[in-house]
Order: C-alpha cells, then structure tokens, then sequence
C-alpha cells in the first residue's frame, strides 16, 4: 500500500486498514460501523429501494474488504468505499432498466427514506408527516439526472467534502459543485417549502 496517506486520514484509520488487509475481523467489524450508514444513506438516495440499498452496501464492503490489498492510500478508505457503492448503485439502475425496459415499477420504494426516523413516542401524526416528507424528497431525487442525483447522493450524507466527491466519481471539482448546485436548485423548484434547506446545505470542511 502507499505510504503516503491523505491528510484527513487519521492515523487511526490506517491502523484499521492496515489491520483489515491482514485479515482481523475486528477491525473490519470497526470500518463496517464506522461507514456503514453513510453507505446506506448514500446507496439509498440513488436506487430507492431499501433492500437494493442493503444488498449494494453489503456488497460493495466484501469487495473493499477483498481489494485491501491492493488500496492505495493516496485515497481515504471512506473516499475508495463510496466509489464502489456508488458504482455499485449504477449497476443496479442500468440492470433494473434492462429487466423493466419501459415499463414502470410500482413497486419503488421512496418511503425507505424517512425508516427509522420516528421515535417510538412520537405521535402517529408525526410519524406520518416524516413519512410524507421522505416520500416526497425521495421522489424529487429520483427525478434528477443520474449524474446528478449521484453527486447528490454523496453531498447529501453530510460526510464527504467536494473534492472527495470528485474523487469517488472520477470527475473535476467544478464539475461536481455545477452538479449540485443544478440538483439543489430543481430540489428546491420542486420542493419550495424546503428550498431554503437545500440552499444552505454544505459539504464536510
């Protein structure tokens, strides 16, 4: 592996990666938790459905876990996960667009979205309000452009700064801030209510 790690690599991480390509469950079980709901989140927002969302995650952390031999640390282990994960997501579109062809799925899923965001003690008013609001976000995101709605995806986890976007797409840093930037403004055309929370959204510093 490359011995010239990232700058916001902590050392840490190295140590679990390094622990990971010898082998030691434990330290896998340690990068699966630490990055896990960030995948999920980020799998989730591209294909919709949660069970394809679970199944990209699961997948995409077998083959980062297969591949640690070869990583090159010139990126994070976050940065090279969410690069398969969201390769992975385009996978399942274009093969979910081969088994459909033109004919519509009405078994999308955009309530998946907004599981597990209700308390227990909530009323059931308020769970059904973010239930609704999940519907409808994820239905907004799903009618972005692809390209779109991946750097999307990525930004809206919270985790990740521009350039490490770039990186897990493959594509300029300018590239992605006109990506967002196009995708927060339709957000917000088709979401008004919530237009100012999109445009004061910011990536991780």
């Amino acid at each position: 592996m490359n011995s010239v790690p990232p700058s916001n690599v902590t050392p840490e991480e190295l140590s679990l990666v390094a622990q990971a390509a010898a082998g030691d469950r434990e330290a896998r079980r340690a990068l699966f938790e630490r990055y896990r709901e960030a995948a999920f989140r980020t799998a989730l927002r591209i294909v919709r459905r949660e069970a394809d969302a679970v199944d990209i995650v699961q997948d995409a952390f077998i083959r980062a876990f297969e591949r640690l031999a070869d990583f090159q640390q010139d990126a994070s282990f976050q940065t090279w996960l969410m690069r398969i994960v969201s390769n992975r997501s385009l996978d399942v579109l274009r093969s979910r667009k081969v088994r459909l062809a033109a004919s519509l799925d009405g078994d999308e899923d955009g309530g998946g979205v907004a599981a597990g965001l209700a308390a227990d003690e909530e009323p059931p008013e308020a769970g059904l309000e973010r239930r609704e609001l999940g519907e409808r976000l994820a239905s907004a995101i799903a009618s972005l452009p692809t390209e779109q709605r991946v750097v999307f995806a990525l930004f809206a986890t919270g985790e990740l700064t521009y350039a490490q976007i770039a990186e897990v797409v493959g594509i300029p840093i300018g590239t992605v801030m006109s990506r967002i930037f196009h995708a927060r403004k339709k957000l917000g055309q088709m979401l008004p209510d919530l237009a100012a929370a999109f445009a004061q959204a910011r990536p991780r510093e």
